[in-house]
């Protein structure tokens, strides 16, 4: 049996696949890899190597998400009787199955069905769209939420930017970096609670970069605006303002329950912002006076 080991967020993920099948993972999963064994992974993934797909597997019976714009879609979801099941198209072919996945119940098993990809033959189970996917239902299955959304760390804070595509995410990263702060990612994170607050993460990107994680003390909802300016938000716009930016999926009630619980938990202890700002290092000085 074929192993690799991933620790991400704090997460363990365990990688495997059956004898003779040669499983790899993308450039940017490979500083996330850890050596050892390791028998208290979160979650597993097992591989299969299944060239071509057919009959019952590519039943679409109870579809209840879609993932999708109006080029290409990402991926569907399907109930299954323990679990769900997965499409994970292909983003350079026209809506073309790249990987099928079913996830059990408890969140805690994937089996993944996939055929070789790699110059190796080698497969590649973590595949863009399902990388993000997997980690999407751990943060489900635990204390934690995955968010678009920039971090960094001043050397004393550490603050949080969201805001939709376009907003400015990576334009304020790339500021506060330039005034000597370090970026712990300007995409993607995740959110965990620990014993002495809350942390984020940052994620595996299409390319590599080391794990990074920061404590959490501020919350910035960030929009471009004529000049500098700060509103702190409180009770339920603060969540709800938060909530627009979490990566959800609505179609289970207790998934919805599950980010607004935590949600609620963060904004009660953390300041939440609005910030309008010009992209100019000004911004950096600003916040650190206004939104503390």
């Amino acid at each position: 049996m074929n192993t690799i080991t991933l620790s991400i967020a704090g997460f363990k993920i365990k990688l495997l696949s059956e004898a003779g099948v040669k499983i790899g993972v993308e450039e940017g999963y490979l500083p996330f890899v850890i050596s050892g064994h390791h028998e208290d992974a979160d979650i597993s993934i097992k591989t299969i190597e299944k060239k071509h797909l057919t009959g019952d597997y590519l039943s679409e019976k109870d579809l209840i998400f879609e993932a999708k714009d109006s080029h290409l879609k990402y991926y569907s979801i399907f109930r299954e009787d323990q679990g769900y099941k997965f499409f994970i198209y292909n983003q350079e072919g026209p809506n073309t199955i790249q990987q099928l996945a079913y996830l059990d119940e408890g969140l805690t098993t994937w089996t993944v069905y996939a055929g070789p990809s790699g110059p190796g033959k080698e497969i590649f189970p973590l595949l863009y769209p399902l990388g993000p996917l997997v980690l999407y239902y751990l943060t489900v299955k635990f204390e934690a939420i995955m968010i678009h959304a920039s971090g960094i760390l001043d050397g004393k804070k550490g603050r949080l930017f969201t805001g939709f595509s376009g907003t400015g995410k990576s334009t304020m990263a790339n500021l506060w970096l330039k005034s000597g702060s370090s970026v712990i990612n300007d995409d993607r994170l995740i959110i965990r609670a620990a014993k002495t607050g809350f942390v984020i993460h940052n994620t595996p990107m299409f390319y590599a970069d080391s794990p990074k994680v920061a404590p959490l003390h501020t919350i910035n909802l960030i929009k471009h605006a004529q000049k500098n300016e700060v509103t702190r938000l409180n009770g339920a716009n603060a969540v709800s303002g938060l909530m627009a930016y979490c990566i959800q999926h609505s179609y289970d009630q207790g998934y919805i329950e599950h980010h607004l619980d935590f949600l609620a938990g963060l904004c009660s202890q953390l300041p939440v912002y609005e910030v309008g700002f010009t992209p100019h290092l000004e911004i950096v000085g600003f916040i650190k006076t206004y939104a503390v």
